[in-house]
């Protein structure tokens, strides 16, 4: 039966989008809702087509930013102002590929200009993972993350295979209510057949005990990051996680993990060896026995989060992401978020975290626009306004199972952590800190994006949160050990360590986007009459 779109007050479609959305997303997770979640912009685009720009791109904003803010709302916790331009653009810059649709406004609203939009859809979700303003939480591939039984096939084409996922199963919904023609229902459910046969198919032959096994210990120490993280005593809070480590560890255990920032005085990084936190950690937990217990921890390995600075004694700046201090005029220095690896028979080694959060952790466009990498220049050496330093590319660090030391933010580009794996990593370590949110579906959704990793990779996780959720996660999205918001413990478990290479490893996304533009092109030569 044909529903007669245009009887319905524009307000309902607008709104809809910030009722299905919420309700598809994390933490309520009802995912099938994603199928018709799109639904509403499509009705607006057609509507509105021959409307004035202003009512056309109106409309569409305001439903765009309800999604937003129904979604992301909880951003707000860890930056009012930041959270408030954030939502503001990113459903700005949603807008961008219903160009597509605008731009054929004389001519029927056709698949062909479907298709278009769709390539339109995923190139733009392709580079807001690979520019200054980056924000990609809300990649439509990301809403899977609640029921990944539907998506073990993310081997082959990440994300985005999910994305084309959502709008192709949105088009065909849209079509049947518009026309009332059963045959888009069927394509739907032909589409939703062979894509769950594929995931059954890998679900039931694809191991999650391939490779070594390793034993991990994840801590999750609960410091309020507000009144207590960054205010309490660094060696006093060192020891704690000391205490809290070697309580939960094994004379087996080959990694444990400390969350990001969990060192949080700066640590000099050509002069690591005098810190005294690293210091504690070698002389309490690497050299030592557990005397207590007559245990020694003989191959473990400690891959923590710091908060990390480098001097440069110049009087010419060395990099893009260097300050000149305030007290000397011959010295600049970087600052840092930073994964370090101990171990006792090694050297420590470092990675710097390299996909950085808009606004706090880097300035954008300071290369385009020198006014704001001036303005970086006049901070307190103390704060960590302005732009950190980062790694040249992702690596592992460990010298036996290596790790990918993915920090926080860095585990929603999945295309990024390729680099870890190409680079030597057999497993994920995610260090985290999600308490700036508060009890909010922000922690949840973090967690959860983490499985899609797991699934694109086959790779196990562990994941080592300050507070929100700690645990461990298996190569086909099942997780583990979950911890509970602000609780203060550590988990362990037996893992896998593998060299698993899948087609998404090799492809990543430019070669997802290569395979739908030919797959396009092929469309258009043979069916050009009649698409």
């Amino acid at each position: 039966m044909r529903l007669k779109i245009k009887n319905l007050p524009k307000w309902v479609w607008v709104f809809l989008p910030t009722l299905l959305f919420v309700l598809a997303w994390e933490p309520i997770g009802f995912t099938p809702l994603l199928f018709v979640s799109f639904i509403p912009f499509f009705v607006i685009a057609k509507t509105e087509i021959q409307a004035s720009k202003w009512k056309y791109y109106g409309q569409l904003y305001l439903a765009l930013l309800g999604w937003n803010i129904s979604v992301t709302w909880w951003v707000y916790f860890a930056s009012d102002v930041g959270s408030i331009v954030m939502i503001i653009l990113n459903s700005l810059f949603m807008l961008v590929p219903f160009i597509v649709f605008r731009l054929f406004k004389n001519r029927e609203f056709s698949n062909s200009h479907f298709l278009l939009f769709s390539l339109g859809w995923i190139l733009y979700e392709y580079g807001h993972h690979r520019w200054d303003l980056s924000w990609p939480w809300l990649c439509l591939g990301n809403g899977f993350s609640g029921m990944v039984g539907l998506i073990q096939w993310y081997e082959f084409t990440g994300t985005l295979g999910g994305t084309l996922w959502v709008l192709f199963a949105n088009w065909f919904f849209f079509n049947w209510i518009n026309s009332g023609n059963l045959k888009w229902i069927k394509y739907n459910i032909i589409t939703f057949c062979c894509l769950m046969a594929l995931s059954i198919l890998l679900y039931s032959t694809t191991s999650i005990n391939k490779g070594d096994k390793i034993n991990v210990t994840v801590l999750q120490p609960s410091f309020d990051p507000w009144t207590e993280k960054f205010v309490r005593n660094p060696v006093d809070m060192t020891m704690e996680m000391i205490d809290s480590s070697k309580s939960n560890i094994s004379s087996k255990t080959n990694w444990i993990l400390w969350p990001e920032t969990s060192l949080v005085s700066n640590i000099d990084i050509d002069n690591k060896d005098a810190d005294i936190q690293i210091n504690l950690i070698y002389n309490y937990l690497l050299n030592t026995k557990d005397s207590l217990n007559n245990i020694s921890f003989p191959n473990l390995q400690v891959l923590t989060g710091i908060n990390g600075i480098q001097y440069y004694k110049t009087n010419v700046k060395p990099n893009r992401s260097a300050r000149k201090s305030k007290y000397e005029d011959n010295l600049y220095y970087n600052l840092y978020n930073s994964a370090l690896c101990l171990a006792s028979n090694n050297p420590s080694t470092f990675y710097h975290k390299s996909k950085l959060v808009p606004g706090t952790e880097q300035l954008p466009f300071i290369q385009t626009f020198p006014i704001l990498e001036n303005l970086a220049l006049t901070l307190d050496e103390n704060s960590s306004t302005g732009s950190l330093g980062i790694s040249d590319s992702a690596f592992s660090l460990g010298n036996k199972y290596p790790v990918a030391p993915i920090i926080c933010y860095e585990s929603i580009y999945g295309d990024y952590i390729r680099g870890y794996l190409k680079n030597g990593a057999t497993w994920l370590g995610i260090i985290t800190n999600d308490a700036w949110w508060h009890n909010t579906p922000g922690h949840k959704q973090h967690f959860s994006y983490a499985k899609l990793r797991a699934i694109e990779f086959r790779k196990w996780v562990a994941r080592s949160a300050n507070t929100g959720t700690s645990g461990f996660i298996d190569p086909l999205g099942k997780s583990y050990n979950e911890t509970k918001w602000y609780e203060k413990c550590a988990v362990s478990k037996e893992i896998h360590s593998n060299s698993i290479k899948t087609v998404y490893y090799y492809l990543g996304d430019l070669g997802f986007i290569a395979a739908y533009i030919g797959l396009l092109a092929l469309t258009f030569l043979l069916f050009r009459n009649r698409i």
